[in-house]
């Protein structure tokens, strides 16, 4: 990758993928001199604790973060040394086509699996698939029709028909997905009651 097309974020991956301890002025006087640009230790430091991260950043899970005397250091688990630099860039982004997934990354590098927790896994396909089942359970709901009203005496007839059929679908939906929680905030306006 050309020196000016690289982030900050690339830099510090190439710092860390020396496989030294690194702390932040280190990996500030190597990213400084890599750039050829004058960057601030802050800077460094802030990104560094959003790669560090899992819960903000994929690369986070590879990245080992240890506290010493003068701060924190530093380095990449061993295994993810051998990954090429544009996989590791990759793990930084949450989209875009040079996305490397954490998913692809433990598939095509088994080895990785030990530094990420089943659980979070599991976590992460949850929310993965509960967006897919709001998706389509938003279609499904907008593709149902209440029935055009005509008549007055045949309004409320219809309208408890339409909630009844709603509500049938709705739950059919529900239970093929296997069950949702779901907040429902409803507000029912009844006009004609108690006039005479």
């Amino acid at each position: 990758m050309d020196r000016e097309k690289k982030t900050n974020s690339e830099f510090i991956i190439d710092a860390l993928l020396t496989g030294r301890d690194l702390r932040s002025p280190e990996i500030t006087q190597l990213v400084t001199e890599q750039s050829g640009k004058n960057i601030k230790i802050q800077d460094i430091a802030s990104i560094l604790a959003k790669l560090s991260n899992s819960e903000k950043c994929d690369l986070g899970f590879f990245i080992y973060k240890k506290r010493s005397a003068k701060g924190y250091t530093y380095h990449l688990v061993p295994e993810a040394l051998s990954l090429p630099a544009e996989a590791l860039y990759g793990l930084t982004r949450k989209t875009g086509k040079n996305r490397y997934t954490l998913e692809q990354t433990l598939a095509d590098y088994p080895d990785l699996k030990k530094y990420v927790s089943s659980a979070r896994l599991k976590n992460r396909e949850i929310k993965h698939n509960s967006k897919k089942r709001r998706k389509s359970m938003d279609k499904t709901i907008s593709a149902i029709r209440l029935p055009s009203q005509t008549a007055k005496t045949r309004q409320n007839e219809d309208s408890d028909q339409a909630i009844k059929m709603l509500v049938a679908q709705v739950l059919d939906e529900i239970s093929e997905q296997g069950g949702l929680n779901i907040n429902i905030n409803l507000n029912v306006r009844f006009i004609g009651i108690g006039e005479e």
